[in-house]
């Protein structure tokens, strides 16, 4: 019987041949030409976007910034101790500039940042609740290289409701405050720990965050300050 020859399958394209290739690129860009035209417009226009959005993005960095360093110029203005209705202007004033560069700049790091010193401002005209808000949506968003000041967050929600003389959600927050990652939020937090535990009158908790403060902190400035605590809070041994 004699063998069947079988046809080898036909190359959709001859690559010995390169004409016939020429002609097989030359048809399909001339069928497809509108979409390759298309993609090729995508690519460029995506490409220009990122480009003006970098541009952008630089220019609104250093012009929060520039509002970020306005802002603080104002709040630590040197005032006349013996005015305080000047420094309550400047806080007032730093408050609104802060706002702005939350308001126009809060995809940035200034922007970011403006929070917490909105905060800090409005605690000082004793506007707690305006105070509260603004530390917890810093600590929304404050990620990354700002990770760092989110202990002065939780310090700030925590005086503001010390403020309000909420004595139990102040406690919560500095007890946040005393957890966070950075060391020296936990230092300062047992200090204000033992204050409004102090204040409430439950000595044998403001006695331990003091103590727990000396034994962590031996070389603070605030060290005098701590032993006096413990000396008249904290039972004497053998009574």
């Amino acid at each position: 019987m004699a063998k069947i020859k079988v046809k080898p399958k036909k190359k959709l394209i001859d690559a010995e041949n390169p004409i016939t290739v020429w002609i097989s690129v030359r048809e399909y860009v001339e069928q497809n030409a509108r979409q390759i035209g298309a993609i090729a417009l995508a690519a460029v226009v995506v490409a220009a976007a990122f480009l003006a959005w970098t541009t952008m993005k630089a220019r609104s960095e250093r012009d929060s910034l520039n509002m970020f360093y306005v802002a603080m110029s104002t709040m630590t203005a040197p005032v006349d101790s013996k005015a305080p209705a000047a420094q309550t202007v400047l806080y007032e004033k730093a408050f609104t500039q802060f706002k702005d560069v939350r308001e126009k700049h809060g995809s940035t790091a200034s922007g970011t940042m403006a929070l917490l010193y909105e905060g800090n401002c409005a605690y000082s005209l004793k506007k707690y609740d305006a105070a509260i808000a603004c530390y917890k949506e810093f600590l929304d968003a404050a990620h990354g290289t700002l990770q760092y000041l989110r202990s002065a967050g939780y310090e700030g929600i925590g005086y503001a409701f010390e403020g309000k003389g909420d004595f139990k959600q102040a406690a919560d927050w500095f007890e946040k405050q005393k957890n966070d990652t950075q060391p020296e939020g936990g230092s300062a937090a047992s200090l204000n720990l033992a204050r409004v535990f102090e204040l409430t009158g439950d000595k044998q908790k403001a006695c331990k965050q003091y103590k727990e403060f000396l034994e962590k902190n031996p070389l603070s400035g605030q060290k005098q300050f701590a032993q006096i605590k413990v000396d008249s809070l904290c039972p004497k041994k053998g009574k």
